[in-house]
């Protein structure tokens, strides 16, 4: 591997780190480290590609209360550098490869937390102080640990041999292989129907149906069906601006009448 290739990795990884605690601009996500992978290292389609499967394996995962989720950018960055770069491991191997980066990544994610606790308390008597660059400068830490969590797993897969990482995926058993091959078709399924029920609108219900038939029928590929999706959601947003829905606007008029009324009795 290219020196500056396997710089820009790490960087790719260290940033994909930070962003997985920050939450600000969502670069941990699959699509989009995988994508970042693909682009450093020559291979943009495949890491699209990849990046597409994992965003929806990941779909469900989040932290709830004080659980912690399994670890969404460490997978991503591995698997697409194993894809994407030197070893050229097949997509599904990736994704087979994926799964334990994602639970060595929740306990070390839950590790670094309970270590970083200690910089907290610093930056509290920073703060009782008013040492604002001392806060600035713990949060800063604080936050570039968390990107070297994902940098040294990346590091370290970087010096293995790509002849031993191939040998590792033919050791990968059949079945469990062909059983992610399935489960691939089975997690997009769901994670578009968890979008689905979480957007869909009655309203909108006959839109899906119109797409369906188009897709299945016209036979146009899907850069074409999304211009057009793109085209009929511009239309329909600009006449629901111009005509708004007066059935709404008289049931919150009736909602006001009888708050207004409600206030007079009282």
């Amino acid at each position: 591997m290219e020196v500056v290739s396997g710089i820009l990795i790490l960087i790719v990884a260290f940033v994909v780190g930070m962003d997985g605690i920050l939450d600000e601009w969502q670069l941990f996500q699959p699509l989009i480290a995988c994508t970042l992978i693909g682009v450093v290292t020559g291979n943009v389609n495949a890491g699209i590609l990849l990046g597409a499967v994992l965003q929806m394996i990941t779909i469900g995962w989040m932290n709830v209360g004080a659980a912690v989720a399994p670890d969404v950018g460490l997978p991503a960055v591995i698997a697409a550098l194993l894809v994407c770069g030197p070893a050229a491991i097949g997509m599904k191997h990736g994704i087979a490869f994926a799964m334990p980066f994602a639970v060595i990544g929740q306990f070390l994610n839950v590790w670094l937390r309970k270590k970083i606790s200690k910089l907290i308390h610093r930056a509290d008597l920073a703060a009782n102080d008013g040492n604002l660059s001392r806060m600035d400068r713990l949060h800063l830490i604080s936050l570039g640990f968390q990107g070297l969590r994902v940098v040294v797993p990346t590091l370290l897969v970087m010096l293995i041999k790509p002849s031993f990482l191939h040998y590792l995926s033919n050791r990968v058993p059949e079945i469990v292989s062909n059983g992610i091959d399935v489960s691939i078709g089975m997690l997009a399924a769901v994670g578009f129907a968890i979008i689905m029920n979480m957007t869909i609108d009655k309203q909108l219900w006959f839109w899906l149906l119109g797409g369906f038939i188009l897709a299945t029928l016209s036979g146009l590929n899907i850069f074409i069906l999304t211009l057009i999706g793109i085209g009929l959601t511009i239309v329909y947003i600009w006449f629901s601006g111009r005509h708004p829905d007066s059935s709404k606007d008289s049931h919150d008029i009736n909602e006001q009448d009888d708050f207004d009324k409600e206030l007079d009795d009282l």
